[in-house]
């Protein structure tokens, strides 16, 4: 274990673990300026009250954002490594609640792979050289939403699995956002995604590049004129790395957000 682990995890036991984060955002500007880029994307995005699933919700950083913005909002996370401190930033917030589960296609018991670096925990096998594995429970989009109503919006990070999140899926939700990536089977894999949103009817994509809270497109695009041009130009365009969120508002109308 690494000082700075060590640091976390004594900090978390003695329930010193906010104030801490607080001071170290206030002393890391580009930490501090990218959490509240991040309210304010979904201050823009969503009325306050809104209900959110933070699906893989890792240490609880979109989480964090999401409260901020005057959200409600459920938590999925199955990694056991990450969830004391998922609940020490978030678990003091009345609107805030966590199942310690992943969500697929089927309810099951599934293997986790968790490298070294837990933020690329994934239930794809050979995806990640794994360090750990842990089995994991494994609900469906669909019984979340049966136990806490349907989100307003849902953020999915799930290293890959975001196909089998969308097959356990049955109905639309008003605004989505799950991860792309511009290599051969990253493409692929979110091509299947947007193909089966496009299932649940007319929508609008946009596009946020890596580690950032600024649209892509200036105007949202209609999801199948998006899905026909993906990846289109975006290894050209993209500043940054080459990955990113898609987000896809489900509907007629072209959303105002920019």
């Amino acid at each position: 274990m690494t000082l700075t682990s060590r640091v976390k995890t004594l900090a978390i036991a003695t329930g010193l673990y906010r104030p801490a984060r607080r001071l170290s955002r206030r002393l890391r500007p580009s930490q501090h300026r990218g959490f509240h880029e991040d309210v304010n994307l979904y201050r823009r995005l969503l009325p306050p009250g809104s209900l959110c699933f933070d699906v893989g919700a890792n240490v609880g950083e979109k989480s964090e954002a999401l409260l901020e913005a005057g959200a409600r909002v459920v938590a999925f996370e199955p990694n056991p490594l990450v969830l004391p401190e998922l609940r020490a930033r978030c678990g003091y917030h009345a609107n805030w609640a966590v199942l310690p589960t992943a969500l697929g296609s089927e309810c099951t018991i599934a293997a986790l792979h968790v490298p070294e670096s837990h933020v690329n925990s994934t239930l794809v096998d050979g995806r990640e050289a794994a360090a750990r594995s842990f089995s994991v429970p494994v609900l469906t989009l669909e019984m979340a939403i049966r136990r806490f109503g349907r989100p307003d919006f849902c953020k999915i990070d799930v290293e890959g699995w975001e196909l089998e999140v969308f097959k356990g899926l049955a109905q639309s939700i008003p605004l989505i956002c799950f991860e792309f990536q511009l290599n051969e089977w990253g493409i692929a894999k979110t091509i299947s995604c947007l193909e089966r949103l496009a299932e649940f009817g007319p929508g609008h994509a946009n596009v946020t590049p890596a580690e950032t809270s600024s649209f892509h497109f200036d105007e949202w695009i209609p999801l199948k004129q998006f899905l026909a041009w993906f990846p289109g130009d975006l290894k050209q365009t993209l500043p940054g790395d080459h990955y990113g969120d898609i987000f896809v508002a489900n509907g007629e109308q072209r959303p105002a957000w920019t």
